[in-house]
């Protein structure tokens, strides 16, 4: 079986399972995950099934997840697959919709970056959307082709932004510098889904600047990338990360290259016009 074959697999696994405890959506295991985060059954019991699938595909896998942290094969790694099981556990729980489950795979090695990853899959449990990107061949939605949207300045954009955080000052202005200067904005509690919805062009750009996402979330600026738009990293370089566990991402996902750095200097206060180019 193919990469991408597992990687479907091991989702639609995911959601099957996920699906037959829908009574049991809103139950707790007690226990915190590597992130800090309370870990429902359904995310444990969604993981464990992705992680099976992965082990017992032939494939020689690492497997970094967002509730067990790093698991270790016996033999050297072929590939590091790096797992989020359920992004929008919060809106399974409330019975909202909205969920997916995602997964990049990279090519083992000492020193692994974002550069690095082969294949990207995330599906959408309740919209049945699949999301497949391939380094170097693009973005497929449901086996067709999809890329982000046509170039457009802030003012004309419709993004999603993520305001999950603790509402400090520098947070709070750069936000309202941002949210004052687009058409509007989206947020559905599932920052995957958001980045899907970019790299298919029903979004204009997905902002998260809060520096506390896990890297678990890869599969979701790999799939913009592939879909030929851009990822900013707040220091204002194309989005690199080390895949660590420690790795925080914090950036700006957009159609192109302009609008990623237009949305970053308004929220850090730089409101002068950006040069407008396709």
């Amino acid at each position: 079986m193919t990469l991408v074959g597992i990687l479907k697999d091991a989702l639609g696994c995911a959601r099957k399972v996920l699906l037959e405890n829908l009574a049991h959506a809103s139950e707790y295991t007690g226990s915190l995950n590597p992130f800090g985060d309370a870990t429902l059954v359904v995310d444990r019991i969604s993981e464990d099934e992705i992680i099976r699938v992965l082990e017992e595909s032939g494939t020689g896998f690492n497997i970094m997840t967002e509730e067990k942290g790093l698991i270790r094969t016996e033999r050297r790694p072929e590939f590091l697959a790096v797992v989020d099981p359920i992004d929008g556990s919060a809106n399974f729980e409330r019975r909202l919709p909205l969920c997916c489950g995602g997964i990049s795979v990279i090519p083992y090695s000492d020193d692994m970056t974002t550069e690095d990853i082969e294949v990207s899959v995330i599906s959408s449990y309740f919209t049945r959307e699949v999301y497949v990107a391939v380094k170097g061949k693009g973005l497929r939605k449901n086996g067709e082709t999809v890329r982000v949207a046509n170039p457009k300045q802030a003012k004309e954009s419709v993004i999603s932004y993520d305001t999950k955080a603790l509402w400090a000052q520098h947070f709070a202005s750069g936000s309202l510098g941002v949210l004052a200067h687009v058409k509007d904005m989206r947020r559905v509690g599932s920052n995957l889904l958001d980045l899907c919805w970019t790299a298919c062009g029903s979004l204009d750009a997905m902002v998260d600047l809060r520096d506390i996402l896990p890297i678990v979330h890869i599969s979701g600026t790999h799939i913009v990338s592939e879909a030929g738009g851009f990822v900013l990293a707040a220091n204002g370089s194309r989005l690199l990360l080390p895949i660590e566990m420690s790795s925080k991402m914090s950036f700006v996902a957009a159609s192109t290259e302009n609008l990623a750095r237009e949305i970053l200097n308004l929220f850090q206060g730089r409101t002068e016009r950006t040069e407008y180019y396709q």
